[in-house]
């Protein structure tokens, strides 16, 4: 599967997760406290994003748009687009900027204002699940000019300041023990922030907990993100599982947890065990860089591989080749791969 199919399979499987207002709230929850007080429950819903597919927009991960309203005297309109994204992007200050402004074009294009003639708020998200920092300005003014001096900072400040908010997953993580009941959001940072073949089994019981909802949409999405960490494991059949009895429904959803958290640690015992007889074979460490080369090479594709090549040529700590090992797994792209790696 090229990068980019695997990419598009990734925004697939949010796009589908956040079009549950589930997703939404909880990700307003965790990212701005007591915001959920404001908003009227009843009219949280999605809208379209079509009016943003510009030419230069349609290269984005993939976009989503809520809207709702505050619980104020005027009632006033909150939209809130949410952007996709598996690794920094520098220009991402500069995009929400346009992606505000088609919102604001949209609203007066549909009337759709607050009292006397007021646009209405937009609040941005990122959404970031990659392993690299994110290091991209979070403004418009940081992105044209970072670090400006006092008087040039003035003049930055007629820029409109605008700012988007960054629900980074790898750094919200888990809260507390499990993931409450019904938050869908707590329930994908804790997926994000798993790890592979140390975390098979809290990964298989968070896919239990999804099974369990009985929810079609929550299930179809993280369907996407199993298929990624577990691709040999059969298609789920949600709507089997959803019409089953009571009785079997629950087996068969213990045998999709046994399975997974089972084939999730076959992976990771199967490269360990590669890496051990190309060692023996071809030398130890020459033999596990060429193991890194060889998953690249399968997960990345031969140009990809020969990026990242270098970064295999200074390994010299074992461990540090099974981490490697475990990111051409974990990661969506290249590019996650290197900054993961570069990254330490």
């Amino acid at each position: 599967m090229s990068p980019k199919h695997r990419r598009a399979k990734h925004d697939e499987a949010y796009r589908l997760l956040f079009s549950n207002a589930a997703l939404v709230e909880g990700l307003l929850t965790r990212t701005v406290p007591g915001i959920t007080d404001l908003i009227e429950p009843s009219s949280l819903r999605k809208v379209s994003a079509s009016f943003v597919k510009t030419a230069e927009l349609k290269q984005r991960h993939g976009d989503t748009l809520w809207r709702t309203r505050l619980r104020l005297p005027d009632r006033h309109p909150l939209f809130i687009p949410l952007e996709f994204q598996s690794a920094p992007e520098p220009r991402m200050a500069y995009r929400i900027h346009e992606y505000v402004s088609l919102v604001f074009q949209e609203a007066e294009a549909q009337q759709d204002f607050g009292a006397d003639g007021r646009p209405p708020l937009v609040a941005p998200f990122v959404v970031y699940n990659g392993h690299a920092d994110w290091n991209a300005a979070r403004d418009l003014a940081d992105w044209i000019a970072p670090d400006p001096p006092p008087a040039l900072d003035i003049l930055l400040g007629l820029q409109m300041r605008r700012r988007y908010i960054l629900a980074d997953l790898k750094r919200l993580g888990p809260e507390r023990s499990r993931p409450p009941p019904g938050d869908w959001f707590s329930v994908l940072a804790w997926w994000e922030n798993a790890r592979w073949g140390r975390d098979a089994d809290r990964l298989a019981r968070l896919w239990r907990t999804v099974l369990e909802s009985g929810d079609l949409g929550i299930i179809r999405g993280f369907a996407a993100l199993r298929h990624q960490l577990a691709g040999s494991l059969p298609a789920v059949d949600a709507e089997r599982i959803a019409a089953a009895p009571t009785g079997r429904r629950r087996t068969m959803i213990r045998h999709e947890e046994t399975q997974m958290a089972a084939q999730i640690r076959r992976i990771h015992d199967d490269l360990r065990r590669e890496g051990r007889r190309e060692g023996h074979r071809e030398g130890h460490q020459e033999g596990r860089r060429s193991l890194l080369h060889q998953l690249a090479i399968q997960k990345f594709g031969p140009a990809a591989a020969a990026e990242v090549s270098a970064l295999f040529d200074e390994v010299t700590d074992p461990d540090r080749v099974d981490a490697l090992a475990g990111a051409v797994i974990e990661c969506e792209t290249a590019e996650d791969f290197i900054a993961r790696a570069r990254g330490g």
